[in-house]
């Protein structure tokens, strides 16, 4: 009996009733769903006009005419900050599939209930700009006396003007992709597309983690490693693990990211600040899941633990330590090396000792991309 042969037939058969699980779950555990969100800019762009370049005044089709501002910016930002909270909770929440996102079902009720709040605090500000909107106006065009004519030709009455501001939830909709059955090969790409943005938008999250959390300022506005951080700093995961724990039917492997990055969470200090080995340790782990392909490694376990590699010193001269040409340690085991007695400095020793047992000053930490 050909057991290659047989081994391959399980196998296949094993990677098609793992996708069919997955295109399962994903119609049965996951909705579509949009947000409407449109505001009026307060602008009006000019039919035609005559722009000036290099001194002179130019008239040409192929220049398109600007634009005049009629209404202040200022009371729009509360426009644009609704658009980007419920883009960010999106992203909190699900995981984008074109135009749309795709929300387990199982946090939908939650996420509803934070648009909602974005949605109030929007119906505000918008209802107070509006009993304004003639003051505002006013205002406007008499600190533009030189353009007030021109402001007044394009000035929306206030219902129009009203009319152009919506923000809405979409009612969610079923994921049911129209793929025929048997076709292996679009139901794979789909799965796959989908989980490849899932690691993309969790290693956008990790790095923005890194970069606020792990760095500070100095006098001279470079960024410099922080020698301690407030237990705080483990809160800002909480997020990310959300997102990850609630789309994990999407490769089992994902679990593998959750645990590990809960295991590094939990070996942190429960009291007094998190400084070291400790700082050093989370920040490593931050960094591999800032890059979507060391994670999705991670995740596959084919995160392969290479030689410490040459120490050089950085040349960003940002930093003021050291970092490793390695962006790929298998970090599932977190040492580091005991430095050697000058007294045995001939001898050809090497200590290793686990995190709890190591003890660091703040002033000997050095992480950024070596660590």
């Amino acid at each position: 009996m050909d057991t290659s042969k047989t081994s391959q037939q399980k196998s296949a058969v094993t990677n098609s009733t793992e996708l069919c699980s997955r295109l399962s779950m994903l119609e049965q555990g996951v909705c579509v769903v949009s947000v409407i969100n449109q505001a009026s800019c307060g602008e009006k762009s000019l039919p035609k006009v005559k722009v000036e370049l290099d001194g002179q005044l130019q008239d040409s089709d192929s220049i398109k005419g600007s634009k005049i501002r009629w209404f202040p910016s200022e009371p729009l930002r509360f426009a644009s900050k609704a658009k980007q909270q419920t883009s960010r909770l999106l992203s909190a929440f699900g995981v984008r599939w074109g135009d749309m996102t795709i929300v387990p079902l199982a946090r939908l009720d939650e996420l509803q209930k934070e648009i909602d709040v974005i949605e109030t605090e929007w119906k505000i500000a918008l209802q107070d700009m509006l009993d304004n909107y003639d003051s505002l106006v006013s205002e406007w065009q008499m600190s533009n006396l030189d353009v007030a004519a021109i402001m007044r030709r394009y000035t929306l009455d206030k219902a129009e003007f009203g009319g152009r501001f919506k923000m809405k939830m979409l009612p969610p909709v079923a994921f049911s992709p129209l793929i025929a059955e048997g076709d292996k090969e679009s139901a794979e790409e789909l799965a796959d597309d989908i989980l490849g943005n899932l690691y993309g938008e969790v290693a956008k999250m990790a790095s923005d983690i890194y970069d606020k959390s792990f760095f500070v300022a100095d006098a001279n506005g470079h960024k410099v490693a922080r020698t301690k951080a407030n237990r705080r700093i483990k809160d800002t995961f909480k997020g990310l693990i959300d997102k990850l724990e609630g789309l994990s039917f999407l490769d089992s492997n994902i679990e593998k990211v959750v645990a590990q990055t809960n295991l590094v969470l939990d070996s942190m200090p429960k009291t007094g600040w998190i400084e070291g080995a400790n700082l050093s340790n989370l920040a490593r782990w931050t960094l591999v899941m800032s890059n979507p392909d060391t994670l999705r490694s991670h995740a596959s376990d084919t995160f392969v633990f290479e030689e410490e590699p040459e120490v050089i010193e950085d040349d960003f001269g940002v930093l003021g330590e050291t970092q490793s040409t390695n962006l790929d340690e298998d970090l599932s085991v977190f040492e580091v090396e005991q430095p050697i007695n000058s007294s045995v400095a001939d001898a050809q020793v090497s200590t290793t000792v686990s995190i709890d047992e190591f003890s660091q000053e703040p002033d000997q930490l050095g992480f950024g991309l070596g660590f």
